[in-house]
């Protein structure tokens, strides 16, 4: 069932308020069971409602300050240790969410899920240590990689279906020959009618396109150009450093691997496979010298027990580890505990 936000917005706060009638309840249950992404923002929402409730008599609320604060947070990375703002109760919904986006954001208490940029844009967010799936307003879905962020319009319209990246984001796209399906990144545009695709722009890194099924036209920049390249199944296109972009065939498919939650490292270095594992594990990891410059080759499944990882990472580097308090310790002299 197709649902607008606005539309789920309010059936959260009447249901908050205890004043949804039994229609009402059925629809908002039935959201609550399409995806457990909802299940979360409707639970985070309900911990803000009641803590604000708490403390109605006790603060004056200023919205419009904690929604500029809310913004300015989420264009940081977030690593501040931030304490939530109390807010009163607003009983207008739009009010509301305004404030439990403050309270939530401010907070660091979840990464977020629906951010409301404009009374029509969407944008969702993921952590380094996230993914997530969305549906878009005409059905097609985005597979959205961690450290991502994707932007979106809440109604497509009689133009293009336009979507903005910065991350990477794999889409199952609903065939409309009459409304493209435009992709913008900070380095390029890719415009597909109905398809199966990957985009990969990171900051700092050569923005790739893989194509699994279907047709794409990719130009650099975000203008539409007559100097594009167009892809079919089994082909990417790589921007270089001037700007150019170039077609290959796509020779391994591990590309797909983290929207199954598996990192693969091929002859990456030591220090990029660690990196990657402390912002999973949360943990801290020193590699000697001699060892953060060799290159392994690897599949590592979020989940495993650190130690396993740890073991397949020095196994692999012919090297050891050891943990000494609370750092790992990569090096080739050491020894394994």
């Amino acid at each position: 069932m197709s649902y607008t936000f606005e539309h789920i917005e309010t059936l959260i706060v009447r249901s908050l308020e205890s004043s949804l009638g039994a229609a009402e309840q059925a629809e908002l249950d039935s959201w609550l069971k399409e995806d457990d992404a909802n299940r979360r923002y409707y639970q985070e929402l309900r911990k803000t409602w009641e803590l604000t409730n708490s403390n109605d008599d006790d603060i004056t609320p200023d919205i419009d300050a904690n929604w500029a604060a809310f913004n300015r947070k989420r264009q940081t990375t977030g690593n501040q240790d931030t304490q939530p703002q109390q807010l009163t109760v607003v009983r207008s919904y739009r009010g509301f969410i305004r404030a439990a986006a403050a309270v939530l954001l401010l907070g660091g208490a979840v990464t977020a899920y629906f951010l409301l940029t404009s009374p029509e844009q969407i944008t969702v967010q993921t952590a380094a240590n996230e993914t997530n799936i969305i549906v878009l307003p005409d059905g097609s879905k985005a597979f959205i990689n961690k450290g991502s962020s994707l932007r979106y319009a809440k109604h497509f319209n009689d133009g293009e279906r336009s979507i903005h990246l910065d991350g990477e984001a794999f889409f199952d796209v609903v065939k409309d020959d009459a409304h493209p399906f435009v992709v913008y990144t900070s380095q390029t545009r890719t415009q597909v009618l109905g398809t199966t695709f990957d985009v990969k722009a990171y900051a700092e890194q050569p923005a790739e396109v893989f194509v699994l099924s279907g047709k794409v036209a990719v130009s650099a920049g975000e203008e539409k150009q007559t100097d594009q390249i167009v892809l079919t199944e089994g082909r990417k296109a790589t921007l270089g450093e001037r700007q150019q972009l170039s077609e290959d065939a796509i020779a391994n498919h591990d590309f797909m691997a983290w929207k199954d939650n598996i990192m693969v490292f091929n002859d990456e270095p030591v220090s990029h496979v660690i990196s990657k594992v402390e912002a999973l594990y949360g943990i801290n990891i020193v590699a000697d010298e001699n060892v953060a410059g060799l290159t392994i080759k690897t599949r590592l499944t979020p989940g495993q027990p650190l130690d396993q990882v740890l073991e397949i990472i020095a196994r692999t580097a012919n090297v050891s580890w050891t943990k000494d308090g609370d750092t790992y310790r990569l090096g080739k002299a050491a020894t394994n505990q």
